[in-house]
């Protein structure tokens, strides 16, 4: 009698976890895009690696969460573009910082500091998120889209190290 009570229970859970496997769909999302056989020439054609310096900045300095340091500048330079681009935005990708994931996660000893993306009007970058679009020079062929970083603290108080980080880059062409 045990053994077919359980069997009947099994059945009966069986039965169940079966139902809530059950999903109606809501919608559908259309994935397209295009692979290209070449880009733009990016910094010269030379390796697309670029280097900013964020500089020493004084932990007291924060005041609080969301204060910044003073903005850097870099400049993505695309050059010798195909004549069917007409323009071309870049999204940032790397670690996110666990506070803030828009912003990008910093590594060396540092505590509560991210590091902030913005383009060249002030406008927030968020990691893993497309840029505004810049049109290309039709005349020639060129691009320079012109960035800033700096430090962003996530907490109320900022710790002293080491804030380094990395990000790679994807240059997404219309």
């Amino acid at each position: 009698m045990n053994k077919q009570f359980m069997v009947s229970a099994l059945i009966g859970i069986a039965l169940c976890s079966a139902q809530s496997m059950v999903h109606a769909a809501d919608g559908t999302i259309n994935f397209t895009g295009e692979i290209v056989a070449a880009g733009c020439d990016i910094n010269g054609g030379a390796t697309p690696a670029i280097n900013v310096d964020l500089g020493s900045v004084s932990a007291s300095s924060f005041s609080g969460v969301g204060a910044t340091s003073s903005p850097t500048q870099f400049t993505l330079s695309l050059s010798q573009c195909p004549s069917t681009f007409t323009s071309a935005a870049v999204k940032f990708d790397g670690l996110p910082d666990a506070d803030d994931p828009t912003l990008l996660a910093v590594s060396g000893g540092v505590t509560g500091i991210g590091i902030e993306l913005e383009d060249q009007f002030g406008a927030p970058v968020p990691l893993q998120t497309a840029s505004r679009t810049f049109p290309i020079n039709e005349a020639t062929q060129a691009l320079d889209m012109v960035f800033t970083a700096r430090f962003k603290s996530t907490q109320p108080v900022v710790g002293e190290g080491a804030a380094n980080a990395t990000s790679q880059f994807t240059i997404n062409y219309q």
